[in-house]
């Protein structure tokens, strides 16, 4: 198989947001650019010089229609946990079905592809102190989850311990802490919240904004197209990155996936 260029692999996470795009919009669904999209979005205009990913998000509600309606078939696939026993996130990708993906610290995933991430934004109740205890309550419950996935399915894993994790995992399945993950997260309701954000980011805390940052969207430049961000971009970045115009350290501007891509046969 041939391995795509860094350019054909951004060319193809390009045009998997296109066609979320074009989904979103004829479903009414309201997706934003998210995390570091976003920031090259703004920043660059489009990706970050330096990555090669993109992330969207979408408020709990049309994100659970996206999951539901998303078409099953056509070049562009839907991977969950629920349609995918291999898949080990607790949020939504789709992928490019024309590629495969090879991970190189854990081991593949069936039907992987080039992929954009798609995460659900949660609706966090009227209090910070309400939206801490449920984005500690979620990173508890995919704690585990991840360190199974460490040990199980890393290659380099001794086999006797993966062995013990492999007869736990089959107990305490990903699935039932993935899905104790979205009954949580379903608590409450955006009328009734005044906080939300997206609980499985990496920023944990920093995530967490006043409802009105995701109430609606605005239109953004991205590498010559447009999409959609949250109205409240501006302070989401703030909270995430601080100074977000100011460029990172030479040494920091690397990418951070661990996985290669190829064209298939």
């Amino acid at each position: 198989m041939k391995e795509l260029t860094t350019e054909e692999l951004k060319r193809t996470e390009l045009d998997i947001l296109r066609a979320i795009r074009d989904f979103c919009d004829a479903k009414g669904l309201k997706y934003f650019l998210c995390g570091g999209s976003l920031l090259g979005a703004v920043r660059h205009k489009g990706f970050i010089p330096w990555d090669d990913d993109i992330d969207i998000g979408l408020l709990r509600d049309d994100y659970e229609t996206f999951l539901k309606e998303f078409p099953a078939d056509g070049r562009y696939r839907l991977i969950t946990y629920k349609n995918n026993k291999e898949y080990r996130n607790p949020y939504a990708k789709v992928v490019d079905t024309a590629t495969v993906l090879k991970e190189q610290l854990i081991r593949d995933t069936e039907g992987m592809g080039v992929f954009v991430d798609v995460f659900p934004f949660e609706s966090l109740g009227d209090t910070m102190e309400c939206a801490k205890r449920i984005l500690r309550k979620v990173h508890h419950n995919d704690h585990f989850g991840n360190y199974c996935q460490f040990f199980f399915y890393s290659p380099k894993s001794p086999k006797k311990i993966a062995k013990n994790i492999k007869m736990v995992y089959s107990k305490l399945t990903r699935k039932m802490y993935f899905d104790g993950i979205g009954r949580l997260c379903s608590k409450y309701s955006f009328e009734d919240s005044k906080f939300a954000g997206c609980v499985m980011g990496q920023y944990r805390e920093r995530e967490i904004l006043p409802k009105e940052a995701f109430a609606d969207v605005t239109d953004i430049e991205f590498e010559g197209d447009t999409f959609s961000a949250p109205v409240g971009y501006e302070a989401y970045l703030r909270s995430l990155y601080h100074d977000y115009m100011q460029l990172p350290p030479e040494e920091k501007r690397v990418t951070h996936h661990s996985f290669k891509a190829y064209w298939k046969e």
